[in-house]
């Protein structure tokens, strides 16, 4: 058997193989750990170089772990968890909690936020930490109990979200006036007039995407508001989610982030294109625009808090335009 220089084996390396072998798909690693699937696959290449072996099989449903894998992925795991205890200690050692913050985002629009926020830390010599989780249904209220220091939701209601806790903050960030349309780059409405019409004909999944209260989308009430059948594959909060259902079930999908080009530029067997406005103007006729807030509890009271909320709502905007 051949030795193995673990010297050549960086943490992203093995990162990315436990959630390879846990995720069975390089798209989720990719949205997960908020890098793009070139990088994923380079890294997974590197660490077959490394171990001597493939380590996963790719099928029709995704990578599927060989025998060395399964051997591999409970001691890379082992290795991960300690990684974390340590930065535990460093954490407890180098930071307070006042200045670590947690934060909750739609996935689809915070894919480039670790990097880039990382970046503005540095540059500006800010004594801070942060954790970005997924938007998701209880989000909210881990917000107005402090759990989560602050959040970016939508709502299609200007009162709705004010509506929840009086200590609650929402500063509207972005009027959401635009759809996008995601498909696989093969799907067959990319080859005829796309309109809002076309796209009812074809299995559809609705996204529910950072949305303060989960409910069905806006699509749908235009559908309903206008007698056109439309068939509900099924409901996703992720992005995630959302290109595996797009994938498996030859769908399609409506979002208002232009953010998504971010994302479907790292996946080339998708495709996002934006509607005409013309359609646009059609379907928010009788529905509200939405608007991106950032919301968060008066009674915070962490020091970079203020720094860290002019971050996000500058790396929001450059996100979105």
């Amino acid at each position: 058997m051949n030795s193995i220089s673990f010297s050549n084996l960086d943490l992203l390396s093995i990162n990315i193989l436990v959630n390879l072998y846990e995720k069975k798909s390089v798209t989720k690693v990719s949205i997960k750990l908020n890098i793009s699937a070139p990088k994923v696959s380079r890294c997974l290449k590197h660490t077959r170089e490394v171990l001597g072996n493939e380590l996963f099989i790719r099928k029709k449903h995704g990578l599927i772990p060989n025998e060395f894998a399964d051997k591999v992925y409970p001691v890379a795991k082992k290795i991960l968890v300690c990684c974390s205890e340590l930065q535990k200690i460093n954490c407890g050692v180098t930071n307070d909690d006042l200045y670590h913050f947690e934060i909750s985002a739609p996935d689809i629009i915070s894919f480039p936020f670790p990097k880039l926020l990382l970046s503005m830390i540095h540059s500006g010599k800010e004594n801070i930490s942060f954790n970005i989780s997924q938007w998701g249904r209880s989000s909210i209220d881990d917000v107005i109990s402090g759990k989560t220091d602050f959040g970016i939701c939508s709502s299609d209601s200007d009162d709705v979200v004010d509506s929840f806790d009086k200590n609650l903050i929402s500063i509207p960030l972005a009027k959401l006036d635009s759809i996008y349309l995601i498909c696989d780059h093969n799907h067959p409405l990319l080859k005829q007039n796309i309109n809002l019409n076309s796209i009812a004909n074809y299995p559809y999944v609705d996204c529910n995407i950072g949305s303060v209260v989960q409910s069905r989308s806006q699509f749908q009430e235009y559908c309903t508001q206008n007698n056109i059948q439309l068939d509900v594959e099924v409901e996703v909060c992720g992005a995630y989610s959302l290109f595996d259902c797009l994938r498996e079930r030859n769908a399609v999908a409506l979002l208002p982030f232009s953010s998504i080009y971010n994302v479907i530029n790292s996946m080339p067997d998708f495709h996002a294109c934006r509607l005409s406005k013309v359609e646009v103007e059609h379907f928010y006729s009788n529905l509200n625009i939405p608007t991106l807030y950032l919301v968060y509890n008066r009674n915070n009271q962490k020091p970079n808090l203020p720094w860290l909320v002019d971050a996000i709502k500058s790396l929001v905007h450059s996100t979105l335009n």
